[in-house]
């Protein structure tokens, strides 16, 4: 790996990658059907079936090495185009699509930035998994994308929160704490591997390379970046496209369909939206699902939430060990939050926040504690969720 560049002189995925001649979304496929497995009930809950893909013509922005896009290209579309801007990540896509002879016919891959990708025409489906969280500009972004979905057809971004990337942010910190930023890439990851594996352990449906979600989600500084909710995704796109689906489900619509006969009465953004601030704290914890509560203690536990994050982000900009002590401030606050409400949030989550105060009292943090946490290693958020959207006709 080229080792010039760290982690204090990156601003977006694409930099750092480049600098670092890597593609880290490597994927565990040697069982190939619990793959697409995995994919077809992402699509499902997504409202996508296998036969929808079928004859269309689908565009991919930003898929990595590729392995997501082995599936769509089993669904038997018209043409699936990739354009991935990363050379490493193009190369790795071309070797993968040439083990599989009977799909190389179907796609196309475009060694390309989003900005400079041109098309004739509108795609029926336009995925873009993973890229908007930590892109300088993701509003930008998500607007060229949307500009390239046809009138009818479908598009399929992913969305992060404060809420949702918590669990994270905190071992991002912890990284910060235990590892040296300034070391070449490799030194930094043979550090942090013996602490978080364990963690990613815990996650029956874990199918990421240990290395790279490491380099991805605690090195790559990109990925402390701004973040896009759902609510700020509808925000963007809502003059055009009308949210469709997501993963997780968050909707429940119990009007009867006769009733919804104009655009004022579908309002389906809205909705959304609506029912996002009333279930957003089941994010800080995959575990739990609970019913809905006030959204103003949504929007409470959104900014604790988001307060880690930024200061997170100014520690490592700034190595101020004043912004330490901001964090465990915050954290205490997001403690008591939770405490005060044992009927939306569960012993263990109460468990793993106190047990990550405790280890950022210590002086020095120890990465063995880390490593064997009680209730810290098994602590994930519904991190990314993916969301369908209908571009109106």
């Amino acid at each position: 790996m080229n080792q010039e560049a760290n982690k204090s002189n990156e601003s977006d995925h694409l930099s750092f990658y480049r600098a670092h001649g890597i593609s880290p979304v490597r994927q565990d496929i040697s069982n190939l059907r619990a793959h697409f497995t995995r994919r077809e009930t992402l699509y499902r809950q997504l409202g996508i079936l296998p036969g929808f893909i079928s004859g269309k013509r689908v565009l991919e922005v930003g898929p990595g090495s590729g392995f997501n896009a082995l599936y769509t290209a089993s669904l038997e579309p018209e043409s699936l185009l990739l354009v991935e801007p990363n050379p490493t990540g193009a190369a790795d896509i071309r070797r993968l699509i040439g083990d599989y002879p009977e799909l190389e016919d179907r796609v196309e891959t475009l060694e390309l930035d989003l900005f400079d990708f041109q098309s004739e025409g509108g795609f029926d489906f336009v995925f873009c998994e993973g890229l908007l969280a930590g892109t300088p500009e993701p509003e930008k972004v998500l607007g060229r994308l949307a500009g390239l979905v046809a009138k009818g057809g479908v598009l399929v971004v992913t969305s992060e929160d404060y809420i949702s990337k918590l669990a994270e942010t905190l071992r991002r910190l912890f990284a910060d704490l235990v590892s040296d930023a300034t070391a070449p890439l490799d030194d930094q990851v043979n550090c942090l591997l013996p602490v978080f594996s364990s963690h990613l352990a815990t996650l029956s449906g874990m199918s990421r390379n240990h290395e790279d979600w490491i380099i991805d989600n605690l090195i790559n500084p990109a990925s402390i970046g701004r973040l896009l909710s759902l609510p700020d995704t509808i925000s963007v796109l809502s003059d055009e496209f009308d949210f469709f689906a997501s993963s997780p489900h968050i909707v429940t619509d119990w009007r009867w369909y006769k009733s919804v006969f104009s655009e004022e009465k579908k309002d389906y953004n809205a909705r959304t939206t609506e029912q996002y601030w009333s279930l957003a704290h089941n994010f800080i914890d995959y575990r739990i699902t609970a019913p809905g509560r006030s959204r103003e203690a949504n929007r409470t536990l959104y900014h604790l939430c988001k307060g880690i994050r930024d200061t997170t982000r100014l520690y490592e900009q700034q190595r101020d060990p004043s912004r330490i002590d901001e964090a465990r401030n915050l954290l205490s606050k997001l403690v008591e939050h939770v405490r005060a409400a044992p009927r939306d949030f569960t012993a263990e989550l109460t468990g793993a926040l106190e047990e990550a105060r405790s280890f950022m009292l210590q002086d020095t943090i120890d990465g063995a504690a880390i490593a064997n946490s009680r209730y810290v290693s098994s602590w994930f958020g519904r991190g990314q969720q993916y969301i369908s959207f209908s571009n109106r006709l």
